[in-house]
């Protein structure tokens, strides 16, 4: 979706300032991890978007295989176990790059866009391995891909992942979906989603798969004629993640826009298996940004021109948006950037916007250039009047999203609206709305609560979210059992099946004993009278935890601590919280510490003190294990007045002798109500079945549907394929193999089918009417039994025109009562002789017609015992 709320903004600004917005076009930079990992780098990013005509930012949360988010946040659909913050130190350490990006650009008016950057088969690139057992590059090493000489890829090269390993494809596109499905994005960004290198993506594992699904054994050391049909499968390989991705993302979220960076040091289609051309026939992805990345304005234009040229060879120029990626850094002259922002945009295809990279070019760099430059110069020279982005741009509407259904009426905001105290608590009801005037009833709503007004839509103020599909529940009502004591408004939002929005507020209401509760150790902090020290010797400390809801910034000193002595002698001493603002009910009991290694009591006693007596447990209070975050001690059941507590006890500490590295440093304590109403987990997603029936795939162009060795890569040999333009052929041309050439062929043809469907598929082939073509044309392909079938069948169809052709191979050689079964997904057919000898071999359009379902186990076809 394109928020409607935020048009609607837009517009009514535009309007009071009698300002008309420039055409629809995308205008953005990326922030990479280096940009982004602490939360002083991230507020200063979107202050510098927010100052400027930027509708999106691509924000690099997934740098080399580690994650600037938190994996499986709420929902763990799609397994992902890649640790956060490997490359760069995430700062303060429970930080959520991409959520903060999120609430502050959505909040934002005019509204500006997030999308996700992540990088793909990049594992690692430093000397040092990721700290994380969990990391890839530690947990798989085995997914590292190799050489045609079996030589492993190190960190030097990126480390790249092997993209014919299917355990490697299936991990990316979790990874990609996880962020998809956990988090409100606007967009998932594909960075290296190719080859690393020319000489890769050779794995053991890879050429198996190979083998299994073509029925070839490739040998990377000596190709022969099988080069290029290995190449067309292992440019397939990284297909199917950008085909997967898109495919289960307009599933999950239709609105999503699924991208993909570009790479131009040579064809990246035919060298580096970016198959671009494939994605965009086979509307496989949403949005491409054709990296035009040069050092002078017609570098840029020429980089524009080669990526529309490519796929202009199929007719898809206009097929999809294209964001022209430019490399900001590279142009260095006075005005540069503006200027080809300005000459690009007259191309015959002009570009549907701009990205360019990167935020550091745009708004830092400019003292380091030769002339130095204000910080900002380059931002300056596209946004500042007179520039060519110097009036606000609303994001181009992506046609393809308009076909699969999308609108942008809201829904009507949730009606009845009412927070009131019931024992104390808040509880907040609101009911079902009418119809919007498209018809539609939300699906999906959230409920949001904070002491601001109005109420900020933060992903960590929201408090409760239920999903109705059906839209048949008519009320909705919520405990806020964990509000904290305070004055507090809701805002409930309802949200339509294209993520439409509408939002209602409620009126304050006053909680005076609250279920979420921080005790914290220094006067002027949270509570503080609730805490005491029984017994020992304790010291002020100026250094704070950061976990969310403690004071920050902190006064000076800000906690206290005690140490266990040189031998252990001094182990006397006791924290005690006794929480005096709770109402009667069970609490999770979470402790907090400093995030520097001077905390770092092992072993320690927790007592708690509850309505069930006194109970004891050992704990870690490390900052290894509390450090600026919080983590559950204990759980109290708690009786208002009785005066409950939770002590922590160095009597049992395991490690002394260094006292400044062993201090019991509890910074804070927060006890949270148990009782809480859990949020409604997102509805699993539907694969509707295919109704499709006919799959076609036909010759050209070449590195498609279909490849061969072209007449390029056969400089200086006439034994390749070359293109036949006739009437009679399918689609009026054709590949062919002449009879004067060698036999058997130097180069093996290769189709490559997406069948949408299993079941059993005949397969015919294309050819115009001759009678001097093969007469024994060799075919191989793999059905689902993965048995490989050889077919040696005729290519001659009577009588000779250049201008008639039909369905007239046999392809399969079976009859369609025995035709045979198929998986979905990828077949591979491959012509690769004739039994005859020197005969004209005809590589042209494949056609499978569906025959009807699989046949049960046990039941043989006549043909195929």
């Amino acid at each position: 979706m394109k928020p409607v709320a935020a048009f609607l903004a837009i517009f009514l600004i535009c309007a009071r300032l009698g300002v008309a917005d420039d055409p629809p076009e995308v205008r953005a930079f990326y922030a990479a991890t280096f940009d982004i990992n602490t939360q002083a780098k991230c507020d200063a990013i979107i202050a510098a978007a927010l100052s400027r005509n930027v509708n999106q930012i691509f924000v690099e949360v997934r740098g080399r295989a580690d994650a600037y988010y938190y994996p499986n946040r709420e929902d763990a659909t799609y397994p992902n176990s890649e640790p956060r913050g490997q490359l760069y130190t995430i700062s303060p350490s429970n930080l959520d790059v991409l959520q903060h990006f999120i609430d502050r650009c959505h909040a934002a008016t005019p509204r500006v866009e997030v999308h996700a950057w992540c990088t793909t088969m990049n594992s690692w690139n430093r000397a040092t391995p990721p700290t994380s057992p969990l990391h890839v590059y530690n947990a798989s090493p085995e997914w590292i891909t190799e050489n045609s000489a079996g030589v492993t890829y190190t960190h030097a090269d990126d480390a790249p992942l092997d993209p014919g390993i299917p355990a490697v494809r299936d991990h990316i596109v979790n990874v990609f979906m996880d962020i998809v499905r956990n988090y409100d994005v606007d967009g998932i960004h594909f960075d290296y989603v190719r080859l690393l290198g020319a000489n890769s993506g050779y794995d053991p594992v890879a050429l198996a798969q190979f083998q299994a699904e073509t029925g070839w054994a490739y040998d990377p050391a000596s190709p022969g004629a099988l080069g290029e049909v290995y190449e067309a499968w292992r440019r397939d390989r990284i297909s199917q993640i950008v085909q997967r991705v898109t495919e289960l993302t307009r599933l999950e979220k239709p609105w999503v826009d699924v991208s993909a960076f570009l790479v131009n040091f040579s064809d990246s289609v035919e060298v580096l298996a970016q198959g671009y051309n494939w994605w965009v026939h086979h509307d496989a992805i949403d949005v491409l940004h054709p990296g035009c990345y040069s050092s002078t304005i017609a570098g840029t234009v020429a980089d524009w021109d080669f990526f529309v040229a490519k796929l202009a060879q199929a007719g898809d120029q206009s097929a999809v948006p294209m964001v022209c990626a430019v490399g900001d850094y590279l142009l260095t002259d006075p005005g540069e950037n503006a200027s080809a922002v300005t000459t690009v945009r007259g191309n015959a295809r002009p570009p549907d916007g701009f990205n360019f990279f990167d935020y550091g070019s745009l708004f830092v760099d400019g003292p380091t250039r030769v002339p130095a430059e204000p910080a900002d110069q380059h931002a300056q020279n596209l946004f500042n009047a007179g520039g060519p982005m110097d009036e606000w741009a609303p994001v181009p509407v992506i046609t393809n999203k308009v076909a699969l259904g999308e609108e942008t009426v809201p829904p009507n905001a949730p009606a009845s609206l009412s927070a009131t105290l019931v024992g104390g608590r808040p509880r907040i009801t609101f009911s079902r709305p009418a119809a919007a005037g498209d018809g539609d009833l939300p699906v999906h709503y959230r409920l949001y609560r904070s002491t601001a007004n109005p109420v900020p839509l933060y992903h960590d103020n929201m408090v409760m979210e239920w999903w109705d599909p059906g839209s048949p529940r008519a009320t909705f009502t919520f405990d806020d059992v964990t509000a904290p004591a305070g004055t507090h408004r809701y805002a409930a939002v309802a949200y339509d099946n294209w993520n439409n929005q509408a939002v209602a507020t409620s009126g304050a209401v006053v909680v005076a004993s609250g279920g979420d509760y921080i005790i914290e150790t220094r006067p002027g902090m949270l509570n503080v009278g609730d805490y005491s020290e029984p017994a020992g010797s304790f010291s002020d400390s100026t250094s704070h935890s950061t976990a969310p809801g403690c004071t920050n910034p902190a006064p000076s000193p800000a906690t206290r601590f005690a140490t266990p002595g040189t031998d252990g002698s001094s182990r006397l001493d006791r924290q005690r919280f006794t929480p005096s603002g709770l109402v009667t009910g069970t609490y999770a009991v979470h402790v907090t510490t400093p995030g520097f290694g001077s905390s770092n009591a092992q072993n320690i006693t927790v007592r708690i003190s509850d309505a069930d007596g006194v109970s004891t447990s050992l704990f870690n209070l490390t900052n290894a294990n509390c450090g600026n975050v919080w983590t559950q001690c204990g759980t109290m059941a708690f009786t208002q007045g009785a005066g409950h507590f939770v002590e922590f006890d160095n009597a049992t500490q395991s490690n002394f002798g260094d006292a400044t590295n062993s201090r019991m440093n509890a910074a804070a304590v927060r006890l949270v109500r148990t009782d809480v109403t859990p949020k409604e987990p997102k509805p699993p997603i539907s694969v509707p079945e295919s109704l499709v029936t006919e799959v076609i795939v036909d010759s050209t162009p070449q590195a498609l549907d279909y490849d061969d060795r072209t007449d390029a890569e056969q400089a200086g040999s006439n034994n390749h394929w070359q293109t036949s333009t006739l009437a009679g052929y399918y689609g009026a041309n054709a590949r062919f193999y002449s009879n004067t050439f060698a036999f058997p062929p130097a180069s093996v043809a290769v189709w490559i089918v997406d069948l949408p469907r299993s079941g059993r598929w005949a397969i015919d082939g294309w050819v115009r009417n001759n009678t001097a073509f093969a007469s024994g044309a060799q075919y191989r392909f793999v059905d689902r039994t993965g048995t490989v079938r050889n077919v040696t069948t005729t290519q001659q169809a009577p009588p000779d025109n250049t201008a008639t052709g039909g369905w007239f191979i046999d392809v399969d050689g079976v009859s369609d009562a025995n035709a045979y079964e198929f998986d979905e997904g990828r077949v591979f057919i491959t012509l690769h002789g004739n039994s005859a000898g020197a005969q004209t071999l005809i590589a042209d359009a494949l056609r499978f017609r569906y025959l009807g379902p699989t046949i049960p186990a046990g039941i043989t076809m006549l043909g195929q015992d």
